[in-house]
């Protein structure tokens, strides 16, 4: 399925504006693309796409027009010196960063944006190689191109390229995501850190709710059980952490716990949201 480059437009300064004269309806550069998998990796997703040369090289809508009929050195130039594939890390629909990989010299580099925190970095590929797997597969299945592929080897035009394994580059964007996006994501971190305090750590009141005498306790003109208790406290405890929305907090509380919550329960951590303890 094909998809216009759209949300990439911060990536659009690393390479010359004349190859970006042409924009979609929305402004957008056109640098058409397809996806290439959905990888699951430790909680969250990575979404990869291929820039093709079809449908770019040869198409006047694309911003990386070459020609309608181009030459062996217009397929060489767009394979070996545009991006081959950017990678969208999303976890629960949302986008928690995108990276882009680009050729520059003999070398590959990492274009990095963090949405949420409006920051982009870049990072050097520790990979080596001169074109990357899928650019070299379109490449050699181009009829009047004398291109062939012989043990992660490009031959093209008399000569020998060595190639860049899409599974390498994967392996590199699993650790980078890992470190620099997963790893650094204050959402991520606050929903790992309630995870594990909520059984047995500093968000489990369970024990001090046990303290209290009788079966029942007084709050605020409510009685609770000590079961609903310890949730509203859970939940005054939680939205202190940083989770501000009561339907998220709810969602994280049965995602622990692995059952829904009662409605008693449900009206206890609501009134822990209310409150501050």
């Amino acid at each position: 399925m094909k998809k216009h480059l759209s949300i990439f437009i911060f990536l659009i300064f690393l390479t010359s504006s004349n190859l970006y004269s042409q924009r979609d309806k929305n402004g957008n550069p056109v640098f058409n693309s397809e996806k290439i998998e959905n990888v699951n990796f430790e909680g969250f997703e990575i979404v990869s796409s291929y820039y093709t040369i079809k449908d770019n090289i040869d198409n006047k809508q694309s911003s990386v027009f070459k020609n309608e009929n181009p030459s062996l050195d217009d397929y060489w130039n767009f394979s070996t010196k545009l991006p081959s594939y950017y990678f969208m890390i999303v976890h629960k629909g949302t986008v928690k960063g995108m990276l882009m990989l680009i050729p520059k010299d003999d070398a590959f580099f990492y274009n990095i944006m963090i949405p949420n925190k409006k920051e982009s970095f870049q990072i050097p590929s520790k990979l080596t190689g001169k074109i990357t797997e899928n650019r070299a597969k379109e490449l050699a299945g181009i009829k009047k191109i004398d291109a062939t592929i012989n043990n992660h080897v490009l031959k093209f035009n008399n000569k020998d390229f060595q190639i860049l394994k899409y599974n390498d580059i994967m392996a590199e964007v699993k650790n980078i995501a890992k470190e620099k996006i997963v790893g650094n994501d204050d959402d991520l971190n606050i929903e790992e850190y309630i995870k594990t305090e909520s059984k047995g750590g500093k968000l489990d009141f369970k024990n001090t709710v046990e303290k209290y005498d009788g079966t029942l306790i007084n709050f605020d003109g409510t009685l609770y059980n000590k079961k609903d208790f310890a949730i509203l406290m859970w939940g005054a405890a939680v939205k202190k952490t940083g989770i501000t929305e009561l339907n998220k907090a709810q969602l994280l509380w049965e995602k622990i716990y692995e059952r829904n919550l009662t409605e008693p329960e449900l009206k206890a951590l609501r009134k822990g949201f209310e409150t501050k303890l």
